[in-house]
């Protein structure tokens, strides 16, 4: 489950649709960040992420930096400054990358220059401190000003998804144009305000939603890919739900979304979660609540943490419909298992299994392999090879659990789950055994256990190093 390490695209920017730190934070924040890659997000691939910007013709130029001074040196009511700044939107949605990336780079320019030296009142800082802080009110006055801004079009999208799409883009060229980063630093401070979970709105989505909303929905999958309508239908049906996080200001876009789903038992493989053959489930006798996919859409508000609250107001909402559903669990992929392994040298691999574990290799298998990248060539994905199945298991176990980044867990779904104050409670074998599932870990999935008055419990021990595991997890280690 989880985009959590492959995070999607946002919608276009034009269109006729509109499209004092606590461990929390900084979960929420390593979460954003790693993505990624991910995800549930990657930005959009960027093969000459090296290559220098395009460079705007002379007049072009000129203009666009007249533009821009008069909106970062204006005040938030002057009218004229807020039409050269629908202009400037209007001429960045119309571009394409190469005009795009140079006109970031003479936002840049502009943003970092002596005419935003002054405040709000007009005062120039006197200190580096204080021109820093008046350069940053100046960028945060400009962001401000294109968020208040409505398309040209009826249809277009509100000022603030523009942002959104500006930084994804801010995000995406960050290598290729200088000067990005105190940009890009500020708006991750606004947007960190603007999408406060206590502003969103979470709502269900339903086979009778919007077509629009539906569509969206099958675009921003990127956990397990929606193959047809009827796949969607099927994930939609009565004994699933689906819910998604909302901003006032961007009603028919969803920020992140969930799917669930209601099963007898913990689910261990995803084919048969997702077989659209399956009876249904009867509600009557629902015993657990599966989160099977959770994926967040928009690339441009990496690092801004709302995903960590999404799953505990899901289980409220469950258990308001269901008051007698006390099990909730996720079946969840390791996404970066296989490039862990990939990159362990043969001795870290032994000591990891210990003695025991390659001694009965060697007596199945004879001579054991030399790295990880040996090691993960002899553990093909669904094998019914008891010692490649337990020696898999034993390696996920132990990167789930023991590896770290900066003290945090190394996977990012582990981080995003136990960050939560879930408990790693099984690893499934041959649980995931399409392509993307092979290539990530040996089609090997995770259920991560969310006990609601334990939460905050296992989130203090994950902080003193101790993440809470079950006991079966306990034996692979």
């Amino acid at each position: 489950m989880d985009s959590l390490s492959e995070q999607k695209v946002s919608a276009p920017l034009s269109g006729h649709e509109p499209a004092g730190e606590t461990l929390l934070s900084r979960f929420g924040r390593w979460w954003g960040r790693k993505g990624e890659r991910d995800a549930a997000g990657k930005a959009r691939p960027d093969a000459r992420a090296d290559a220098k910007a395009a460079v705007l013709p002379a007049r072009v130029l000129r203009r666009q930096r007249e533009q821009l001074r008069q909106c970062f040196d204006a005040r938030l009511t002057d009218g004229a400054a807020n039409t050269a700044a629908q202009s400037w939107r209007a001429e960045y949605e119309a571009a394409g990358d190469d005009a795009r990336q140079a006109m970031l780079g003479v936002l840049a320019e502009v943003a970092a220059s002596g005419s935003a030296e002054a405040g709000e009142d007009g005062k120039a800082g006197k200190s580096a401190s204080g021109l820093s802080q008046a350069l940053s009110n100046a960028r945060i006055r400009f962001f401000k000003r294109l968020a208040a801004l409505h398309g040209e079009q009826g249809g277009s999208v509100c000022g603030l998804h523009f942002l959104i799409g500006l930084r994804a883009d801010m995000l995406r060229w960050h290598k290729r144009v200088p000067g990005l980063r105190p940009l890009d630093d500020d708006l991750e401070a606004l947007f960190s305000n603007w999408f406060d979970v206590g502003l969103l709105e979470l709502q269900p989505i339903t086979w009778d939603s919007p077509a629009s909303l539906l569509e969206k929905l099958i675009r921003y999958e990127a956990v397990h890919e929606i193959a047809s309508w009827a796949d969607l239908r099927n994930r939609l049906d009565s004994d699933r739900r689906c819910y998604a996080f909302f901003h006032p200001r961007m009603p028919r876009e969803p920020l992140i979304f969930v799917e669930v789903a209601f099963v007898p038992e913990m689910a261990a493989n995803v084919h048969a979660l997702l077989d659209e053959a399956a009876p249904l489930e009867d509600l009557r006798r629902v015993k657990w609540a599966i989160f099977y996919s959770i994926s967040n859409t928009q690339a441009g508000l990496r690092g801004v943490s709302f995903g960590n609250f999404l799953l505990k107001r899901v289980i409220e909402e469950l258990q308001r419909e269901f008051p007698k559903l006390k099990q909730f669990a996720t079946l969840s992929p390791i996404p970066g298992f296989a490039e862990w392994l990939r990159k362990q040298d043969g001795e870290t691999v032994a000591r990891v299994l210990g003695d025991k574990r390659l001694a009965r290799w060697r007596g199945d298998h004879g001579s054991q392999p030399a790295d990880g990248a040996a090691w993960l060539a002899a553990l093909p994905a669904g094998s019914e090879d008891a010692q490649v199945r337990d020696t898999a298991l034993a390696l996920a176990a132990h990167y789930l659990v023991r590896e770290r980044q900066q003290a945090l867990p190394a996977d990012p779904v582990a981080r995003f789950h136990l960050g939560n104050g879930a408990c790693v409670e099984r690893l499934n074998w041959a649980a995931d055994l399409s392509r993307k599932g092979r290539a990530q870990s040996l089609g090997m999935m995770v259920n991560y256990l969310y006990v609601t008055e334990a939460l905050d419990d296992n989130l203090a021990r994950l902080g003193n190093g101790n993440p809470r595991i079950s006991r079966a997890v306990g034996k692979l280690l």
